[in-house]
C-alpha cells in the first residue's frame, strides 16, 4: 500500500484525513436512507388504510401511495443524503429542473396518457373486472395504470390501450349497471298471430337458464317487413361479459321453440305477375289505282 502512494505521489495522511472527514458524512447519509425507507413502510400503510375508507378507487389508492407518495419520500431523501455527501443542492435541483424540462418535451405523448389516466380516475368510467367497450376493443378491465388500461378480449388476449386515445374514444361500460339486456330477432309470417306467438316465446324464455325473472322477458314487434313481421326478443341478464353466450343461446332457443309451435320463419320472396298482351290487329290499306 505504502508503495502505491508513492508510486502515485499521494500523501497517506491526506488520504487517511479525507476519509476520516467523509466517513461520518457516508454514516449520516446511510442514515437518511434507513429512516426514509422506514418512515415509508410505517406511513405509507396507514395513508393507504385511510385512503380505503374514502371512495376513492382501489387502483388509483395504489398509485397515489405506492408511485406518488413514494416518489415524494425518495426526492425528499436525495435531497438530504445529497446535502450530507457535501453536494450543493440547490444547483443539483437546478439542473434536475432543466433536464426535467427537456425530458417533458421529448415525453409529450407519456405525459398526455398520465393526465388522462388521472382523468379515468376521477370520472370513475370504469374499474378492475368491468365489461367495457372501446372503440373496436372489448374485454374484461385487467389493470389500470397511469398509462394504460389493459383488458382481456373474448379471445383470451390482453391488450394494452394508451389513456389519452381512452379518453378520445366512446366508452361503453356493461357492468356499471349490475344487468344487461340481450336481444335477438325473429321474423314471422304475415298470416300468424303476433298474440300467439308472443306466448308461445315468453313461456319459453321464463325457464331460461340465467334469464332474469325481474325485469322481466318480453317481446315487442320490431317492424313490418317486406317479407314478414319482425320481432324483437329481449332478455336481461346478471352477467356482463357473457352476452355473446347468452345472445347464441337465446337466438337458438327461439327457433327451437318456433319449430314446435309450428311456427314458419319465412324468407325474403317475391311474386312475379306476368302479363300477356294481345297482339294489336292493324288494319290494311289498299291502294287506289
Amino acid at each position: 500500500m505504502q508503495e502505491m502512494f508513492l508510486r502515485y505521489g499521494v500523501d497517506k495522511q491526506f488520504v487517511i484525513d479525507t476519509l476520516w472527514t467523509f466517513i461520518p458524512n457516508v454514516l449520516s447519509a446511510l442514515s437518511v436512507v434507513f429512516f426514509s425507507v422506514l418512515f415509508y413502510l410505517i406511513t405509507s400503510r396507514i395513508f393507504e388504510a385511510a385512503l380505503r375508507r374514502t371512495p376513492m378507487q382501489p387502483s388509483l389508492i395504489k398509485i397515489t401511495v405506492r408511485s406518488l407518495y413514494r416518489g415524494v419520500i425518495i426526492i425528499i431523501a436525495l435531497i438530504f443524503v445529497f446535502g450530507k455527501l457535501g453536494v450543493n443542492v440547490t444547483a443539483a435541483l437546478a439542473g434536475v429542473g432543466v433536464v426535467g424540462l427537456a425530458i417533458g418535451f421529448a415525453a409529450q405523448q407519456t405525459l398526455a396518457n398520465i393526465f388522462a389516466g388521472f382523468g379515468i380516475f376521477i370520472d370513475d368510467l370504469f374499474r378492475k373486472q368491468h365489461w367495457i367497450k372501446i372503440g373496436e376493443h372489448y374485454g374484461e378491465v385487467v389493470d389500470i395504470t397511469l398509462r394504460t388500461t389493459k383488458i382481456r378480449t373474448l379471445d383470451n388476449t390482453l391488450i394494452n390501450i394508451p389513456n389519452s386515445m381512452v379518453s378520445s374514444l366512446p366508452v361503453v361500460n356493461l357492468s356499471e349497471q349490475g344487468i344487461l339486456r340481450i336481444t335477438t330477432t325473429v321474423r314471422i309470417p304475415y298470416s300468424e298471430s303476433v298474440e300467439y306467438t308472443r306466448k308461445v316465446l315468453l313461456l319459453a324464455l321464463r325457464k331460461m337458464k340465467g334469464a332474469l325473472k325481474d325485469p322481466a322477458p318480453h317481446v315487442v314487434v320490431k317492424e313490418l317487413g317486406e317479407s314478414g313481421v319482425d320481432l324483437y326478443v329481449r332478455i336481461f341478464v346478471a352477467e356482463p361479459g357473457y352476452e355473446q353466450r347468452y345472445f347464441y343461446a337465446l337466438t337458438e332457443l327461439c327457433k327451437q321453440t318456433l319449430d314446435e309451435a309450428n311456427i314458419t320463419m319465412p324468407f325474403p320472396q317475391r311474386d312475379i305477375h306476368i302479363v300477356k298482351e294481345k297482339p294489336k290487329k292493324r288494319k290494311v290499306v289498299k291502294k287506289k289505282e
